[in-house]
């Protein structure tokens, strides 16, 4: 993820922006929310190819166990770990889209006087994220349990339904999309002096 995001901050600011400001004429071919919503995008699109590869491999080890080891607590898929590639390259990319975008909103958007406090914020709503991740996962745990079958989140990842919550976590994103977009629509930018 940290090596997509590095090697995608380096495509963007040499190659891609310069192309950009040379098609549009603009020095900002694109804006600062819309760096943010194609990062919020991509993010989606993380969590789908989570779920697509999450799918997969418990197919494979429910299918396909390994031969000879017989684990305690189930079968060991024999697919690669290079499908994680993809989605932690996507998940890096939004990143790069998402954080470095919101960085950059605070710090010319905020009143002057208020700029360190807009650097902080970030990390601060990233906190906030962590705590709020835990409570959804405690709630997972609770509401997907029924009877004595295993929850969505399960010890054992074959029993679990690991695919379910990243298609619900990409349902959450999209409904944090759509509040972004009409929160963008209305958003007057702050002019610079």
């Amino acid at each position: 993820m940290m090596l997509s995001l590095s090697i995608w901050i380096l495509l963007y600011d040499r190659l891609i922006l310069p192309s950009l400001r040379r098609i549009t004429r603009k020095e900002e071919p694109i804006s600062l929310l819309q760096r943010v919503g194609i990062g919020m995008i991509l993010a989606i699109l993380t969590m789908i190819v989570s779920a697509l590869v999450e799918n997969h491999r418990r197919t494979l080890a429910i299918t396909r166990p390994t031969l000879g080891l017989v684990p305690r607590k189930g079968s060991i898929s024999s697919m690669s770990g290079c499908w994680l590639i993809p989605q932690l390259a996507i998940a890096g990319i939004s990143e790069a889209f998402t954080v470095i975008g919101l960085i950059e909103f605070y710090y010319k958007q905020f009143p002057e006087n208020m700029r360190s406090f807009a650097g902080s914020f970030v990390y601060c709503a990233s906190a906030m994220a962590s705590y709020l991740s835990s409570f959804l996962i405690s709630v997972v745990h609770r509401t997907t349990r029924v009877g004595e079958a295993e929850n969505w989140l399960s010890e054992d990842l074959n029993k679990g339904r690991l695919d379910y919550f990243y298609y619900m976590v990409a349902g959450l994103e999209v409904i944090n999309l759509g509040y972004f977009l009409i929160c963008a629509k209305y958003y007057k930018y702050r002019t610079t002096e």
